[in-house]
């Protein structure tokens, strides 16, 4: 008995580099395809700026090769090739969003606001941020909105790393935070219903432990 549970407890094994190689070569050309169409996605998603001159070919060869060189880890038992792949991508696509969303007055994406701006109907220029002036929020509830979307992207960053080795789950919260439904989740990731329902039940308890934590403290 004591050999079991040491056995269950042992970690997931990962993918030698040569086992990855293998699995990139047998990618059948529908694989290939949807890997380039998610990635072409995923750059429309976080916009030209934040991907900042990088193409979906740059996003994918990125996926790849952090598998390659093992900073993210693949679980052959745990995850399919492809669904692993299409993970890395949305985080990779992820990260750069967020690296733009920190470092906007930096001079690495401090662009002209001309640059960004689109031809109205009138085909005169419209600023992509008119939409901000006519804003009804007052300053007291923007600073509501804005604490309750920190406090939710806090949660979701805590949830992330409690799950970093759960690429199922990291999966489906990415897809929730895209704004994704389970459908959708499902036919993006390739997931079964049971796999996604035992998943969403996963996140579901450590999520509560973590609020339970919170409101704890």
């Amino acid at each position: 008995m004591a050999n079991d549970a040491a056995a269950t407890a042992l970690p997931p094994r990962a993918a030698t580099i040569a086992e990855i190689k293998e699995a990139i070569e047998a990618l059948s050309e529908v694989d290939s395809e949807r890997l380039h169409q998610i990635a072409i996605n995923r750059i429309v998603r976080i916009g030209r700026c934040a991907a900042n001159g990088r193409t979906s070919d740059d996003l994918l060869q990125e996926a790849l090769w952090r598998i390659l060189n093992q900073s993210r880890k693949w679980h052959p038992e745990r995850v399919p090739f492809v669904q692993f792949v299409i993970g890395v991508v949305f985080s990779v696509a992820s990260e750069w969003a967020a690296h733009r969303k920190r470092n906007l007055d930096t001079p690495e994406y401090a662009k002209l606001e001309s640059e960004a701006a689109k031809d109205d109907e009138d085909g005169s220029l419209l600023s992509p941020f008119a939409a901000l002036a006519g804003s009804t929020l007052d300053p007291e509830s923007n600073l509501t909105a804005a604490e309750a979307e920190a406090e939710q992207s806090a949660l979701v960053r805590e949830m992330e790393q409690q799950f970093a080795d759960d690429e199922n789950a990291v999966c489906v919260l990415m897809g929730w935070e895209d704004g994704m439904d389970g459908p959708a989740i499902r036919r993006e990731f390739g997931f079964s219903e049971k796999l996604y329902e035992t998943t969403v039940r996963r996140i579901k308890r450590q999520s509560r432990k973590i609020l339970e934590k919170r409101n704890a403290g």
